[in-house]
C-alpha cells in the first residue's frame, strides 16, 4: 500500500515541488520512504519532505510514497523493468506475485521480494512480446494475469505519457485532471488541489485505463468486472451455494493473510464482520477486532457480546458527542466531502481505525461488499417483491459496481490517514463470481424475508457461529454505532436549524451526487424518515469545510 501520484507539464513548469507538494499532502499513506522518478533515473529519500532533485528535463514526474507490508523497507518505487524501457509505481496488493515471479524469474533480474515487482516485470515481458510498439496491450495481458487490487501509473521510456490503471472494482483509488500548466494524477483529491489542479477532477473508472500526455484521453476499458456472465445463476441448490461459496471466501482470506502473523477486522457486531473475525482467527495467530460507536449503542453491545460467545479478542472505543464534534472537521478533510450519509459511515470506522493504529496495526480486514451480493439491504426484498429477482440483480450489480467511489474510496482515505491498509474479503474476484451465479431465490426465503443472505448466514452457522449471531438483523453502520441521531443534535447545537434552509439550499442539495443505495432509491423502499438526512445537517457540515475554498466548486 502506498500513495501515488504524477504530472506532466504542459510549458516549462517545474514540476519537482510540485510533486514534492503532491507527496506530502498525502504523507500518512507512505511512512516508510520516498522515491521520485524524473529525467529516466529513480531517486531515493527519506520522506517526501526531503525530496530534492535538480535536473534538467523536468517535464514528467512519477512520484511514491510506501506504506511496507509485503517485503522488507528498502525498496522503493517507482520500479524500472530489467531493460529500462518502462518505470511503474503501484498502489495495492497482488495475492499470485509469488507464483507468477516463479514464472517470471528465469528471464528477468529481482532486486527485491515485493509483489508489486512483479507487476512490472510481467509488464515487461508482454511489452517485449508485442516489439515495444503496443503498452496498452501489454497492459490488458498483464491485468488479466495479476489477482489483486491496484492503482498502477506505467510510462514507457520512449514517450512522454503515462498510462494509469485500476482493479477491476476499484478497490484502489486514483484521480486525476489538469490545469492550464500540468497534468496530474494521485492516490487523493488533495494531492491535486494543493497544486492547483481545480475541480473538475475524475476518478479513474474501475477496470478502465486513462492515458496522459499533452491531454488526457477518454477512459478505456481494459477489463471486465468479475460478475457472473450468465444470464441465468447456475447454482440452484442451497448446499451446493453454501459449500461453493465457503472455498471462495476461505481462500479469499487465507490469499489477503499470507505472511501475516498480526491483523486486525474492523467489527460492529454484525453477521459480516463477524464471519470475516471467525474464519480469519483460524488463519491468523493473533486478531484484534475493533468497534466504535456512542456508548450504549447497539453495536457495541451485540460486538461486547458475540466477542464473549466466540472467543474473540475485542478492543472499543467508546464516543460522546464531544468526541464526534472535535474529530468531524478532521474527517470530513480525509474523504473529501461533506455528504452527511458519507460522514455517518466514517464515525465508526475512523474511531475503530484510531484504536488499531494505537496498537500498530498495518493490515485490518472489513465486511464491506456482502450486502451488494447476498441481498442484505432492507430495500432488496421490497424489489424483489415488487420486481422480482432480475430486476433485484440488476439493482444488486449496480450498487457493487457504485461501490468504488460510495464506499471504497472513503474507506481507503480513512485507513490510510493512519497508515493502515484496509482489504476487503468479500470483493476478491472468486467471490464475487460465486456470489453472483448463485440464484437469488436461494438467499430471499419469500417476499417478507427480513433477514437475506441466507447462504452468507448458514456458511456463518457452519463455521460455528450460533444462530442468533447469523440471523441478527441487518443495521446500517450509522444506525447500528448511535450516530445517525448524533449529527443532527450536534448541528443544532451549533445553531442549524430547518429554518435556516432556504429553498435555493434545497435544490443545491438536489442537484449533488446521491453517494449510497439508500441515498440513490433505496428510501424509496424502506423507511423514508430512516435514510433521509435532515438538510441543516448537511448545511452545518457545508459549513464546517468549506471545500469550494480548497477545490472550487468539488463534486460531492
Amino acid at each position: 500500500m502506498c500513495g501515488i501520484g504524477g504530472l506532466i507539464s504542459k510549458d516549462s513548469t517545474d514540476i519537482i515541488p510540485l510533486t514534492k507538494t503532491m507527496m506530502i499532502s498525502m504523507n500518512k499513506r507512505g511512512p516508510d520512504g520516498t522515491g521520485l522518478f524524473v529525467d529516466k533515473k529513480v531517486y531515493q529519500f527519506e520522506s517526501p519532505e526531503k525530496i530534492i532533485c535538480n535536473t534538467s528535463n523536468n517535464k514528467l514526474a512519477l512520484g511514491h510514497i510506501r506504506l511496507a507490508i509485503v517485503g522488507d523497507k528498502t525498496h522503493i518505487q517507482p520500479i524500472q523493468s530489467c531493460d529500462g524501457k518502462l518505470v511503474m509505481e503501484h498502489n495495492g496488493e497482488i495475492y499470485n506475485y509469488k507464483m507468477l515471479k516463479e514464472r517470471l524469474q528465469k528471464d528477468h533480474t529481482f532486486v527485491s521480494n515485493t509483489d508489486s515487482e512483479v507487476v512490472i516485470h510481467l509488464l515487461e515481458h508482454y511489452y517485449k512480446e508485442n516489439g515495444f510498439s503496443n503498452l496498452l496491450d501489454a497492459i490488458k495481458k498483464t491485468v488479466a494475469d495479476i489477482d489483486g487490487i491496484y492503482a498502477i501509473a506505467i510510462k514507457a521510456q520512449k514517450e512522454d505519457k503515462i498510462y494509469l490503471v485500476r482493479d477491476r472494482l476499484g478497490i484502489r483509488p486514483l484521480y486525476y485532471g489538469q490545469n492550464d500548466d500540468v497534468i496530474g494524477f494521485a492516490s487523493e483529491r488533495k494531492g491535486l488541489w494543493k497544486i492547483g489542479i481545480r475541480e473538475p477532477t475524475f476518478s479513474l473508472l474501475p477496470g478502465h485505463c486513462v492515458i496522459l500526455s499533452d491531454k488526457i484521453s477518454s477512459p478505456i476499458k481494459i477489463a471486465e468486472p468479475p460478475v457472473s456472465s450468465s444470464q441465468t445463476p447456475t447454482i440452484t441448490n442451497f448446499d451446493e451455494a453454501v459449500s461453493a461459496y465457503k472455498k471462495a471466501l476461505y481462500n479469499s482470506i487465507k490469499k489477503r493473510s499470507q505472511d501475516l502473523s498480526r491483523i486486525g477486522i474492523i467489527f460492529s457486531g454484525g453477521i459480516d464482520s463477524v464471519l470475516v473475525a471467525k474464519i480469519t482467527k483460524e488463519l491468523v495467530p493473533n486478531v484484534t477486532c475493533y468497534t466504535s460507536g456512542i456508548a450504549g449503542s447497539d453495536d457495541i453491545k451485540f460486538s461486547k457480546i458475540i466477542a464473549d460467545e466466540l472467543d474473540l479478542d475485542l478492543k472499543i472505543n467508546e464516543l460522546d458527542i464531544k468526541d464526534i464534534e472535535n474529530m468531524l472537521p478532521n474527517i470530513l478533510n480525509i474523504i473529501e466531502t461533506t455528504n452527511t450519509t458519507q460522514a455517518e459511515d466514517s464515525i465508526p470506522i475512523y474511531g475503530a481505525l484510531k484504536l488499531a493504529a494505537k496498537d500498530g496495526l498495518r493490515v485490518v480486514f472489513t465486511g464491506q461488499g456482502a450486502d451488494e451480493l447476498f441481498a442484505g439491504y432492507p430495500w432488496y426484498v421490497q424489489i424483489f417483491a415488487k420486481y422480482g429477482t432480475q430486476k433485484l440483480r440488476e439493482y444488486m450489480i449496480q450498487d457493487l459496481l457504485l461501490l468504488y467511489k460510495e464506499t471504497l474510496e472513503r474507506e481507503d482515505k480513512l485507513a490510510m490517514s493512519n497508515s493502515i491498509e484496509m482489504r476487503e474479503p468479500f470483493l476478491d474476484s472468486d467471490v464475487v463470481r460465486t456470489a453472483t451465479n448463485i440464484d437469488l431465490n436461494l438467499n430471499l426465503a419469500n417476499k417478507n424475508d427480513v433477514f437475506g443472505k441466507r447462504v452468507h448466514r448458514e456458511l456463518a452457522i457452519q463455521v460455528g457461529i450460533p444462530k442468533y449471531i447469523a440471523y441478527r438483523e441487518k443495521q446500517a453502520a450509522q444506525h447500528g454505532a448511535g450516530i445517525h441521531g448524533i449529527l443532527s443534535h450536534i448541528a443544532e447545537k451549533n445553531g442549524f436549524t430547518k429554518k435556516m434552509i432556504t429553498r435555493e439550499y434545497i435544490e443545491n442539495i438536489s442537484k449533488r451526487e446521491k453517494l449510497g443505495s439508500s441515498e440513490r432509491y433505496g428510501y424509496l423502499f424502506d423507511n423514508k424518515i430512516s435514510w433521509n438526512s435532515a438538510p441543516w445537517v448537511q448545511l452545518y457540515l457545508d459549513r464546517l469545510i468549506n471545500f469550494n475554498q480548497i477545490a472550487c466548486e468539488i463534486k460531492r
